[in-house]
């Protein structure tokens, strides 16, 4: 599935940079007012929901909005083991509670 050039880069910036996590989803949001907000929620609804703040998508902008759904279907294309890019769903699936 193609993504906006602006979802790309709202996407980029939620995702570990250095250390041994890097790659992985970012642990919390970014800011809430930054399109990267908005991609996180999109990632996290698909890679764990219960991360995913009501509120939050309350309030998104239109744009913000835009960028949510392309990256939640992007996400959705994915295979199953992309989900475990957040690393609090893998702790979770390890230990059978998911």
């Amino acid at each position: 599935m193609a993504m906006s050039n602006k979802s790309i880069e709202a996407l980029s910036g939620c995702f570990v940079t250095r250390g041994k996590k890097k790659g992985a989803l970012l642990k919390n949001a970014p800011p809430s007012r930054s399109l990267a907000y908005a991609a996180w929620q999109g990632a996290m609804i698909v890679c764990n929901p219960y991360k995913v703040s009501i509120t939050g998508l309350m309030f998104m902008t239109d744009e913000q909005r835009e960028i949510y759904r392309e990256v939640e279907a992007f996400f959705e294309s994915l295979p199953k083991e992309a989900r475990f890019l957040d690393r609090d769903r893998l702790a979770l699936e390890a230990a059978g509670a998911w």
